[in-house]
């Protein structure tokens, strides 16, 4: 099993283990900083981690595995730092290109100020799910509203919405149809926070209008259980440990 996204290893003295929840949720390095989410065998600090940090008498580092995981214990056979490069920007405007191309409508209302007001009458539309501001070609968003397209989705009526934020905004502009608000899919990230689910290291919503559930490893349970619960395509499993062989 290879590791997806790295981890954090922690070690007090009396054994490395991995953690995965307070790393994920606090943003790296977890506080406290000792976790025992899952127990490391084969770890050595020499080999695998070189000089980490110590800290309150706790060594730590983070890393990316390659291994076999019994469910309780993950048996490490290679560690190496995690990939510096930053993750690729993917994004892709939900509404085809205009003919002719991207174009601002009215230059006289396509201030910062309007695009504020814009963004801000979005969140309060009947059935809205998200919003995302990009170029043109996608890239992510510019500061120059004039160069701006405000993509907005919705779980109400596209040709109502379009027309409500057209009352101040004269940029660019994408109103979508999607089949969840953003209030659904908070319940349905709350119904999930609440189980208290084994390995769960992130809950939240993405731009296919889903709701992500990231565990450190699911052998497929899990994601049937999400589809028995909530329906077919709502809840989007992500296990982090994935076979040694799969794409990463």
């Amino acid at each position: 099993m290879v590791t997806s996204t790295p981890v954090v290893v922690t070690d007090d003295g009396s054994g490395a283990h991995l953690c995965f929840s307070n790393a994920t949720f606090g943003g790296g390095v977890p506080d406290p900083l000792l976790c025992d989410d899952v127990a490391l065998a084969g770890w050595d600090w020499d080999r695998h981690g070189g000089a980490p940090a110590a800290d309150r008498g706790v060594r730590a580092g983070t890393y990316e595995l390659v291994g076999t995981f019994d469910g309780a214990t993950f048996t490490v056979e290679e560690a190496s730092p995690p990939d510096p490069s930053p993750d690729d920007w993917d994004f892709e405007i939900p509404c085809p290109t205009p003919t002719g191309g991207w174009r601002v409508p009215d230059p006289n209302r396509v201030t910062q100020d309007d695009y504020l007001r814009a963004s801000a009458l979005a969140q309060e539309l009947d059935g809205f799910a998200m919003a995302a501001v990009s170029t043109p070609d996608g890239s992510p968003g510019p500061r120059d509203p004039a160069n701006t397209v405000l993509s907005v989705y919705v779980a109400g009526d596209p040709a109502a919405a379009e027309a409500a934020v057209r009352e101040v905004w004269g940029g660019m502009l994408c109103v979508t149809g999607v089949e969840r608000s953003a209030e659904e899919l908070e319940e349905i990230q709350m119904r999930l926070v609440r189980l208290d689910l084994p390995g769960v290291t992130e809950v939240g919503g993405n731009l296919d209008n889903e709701m992500e559930l990231a565990v450190f490893h699911d052998d497929g349970s899990i994601q049937r259980w999400a589809d028995r619960e909530f329906g077919d395509g709502v809840v989007v499993v992500e296990s982090n440990l994935q076979p040694a062989s799969a794409p990463r």
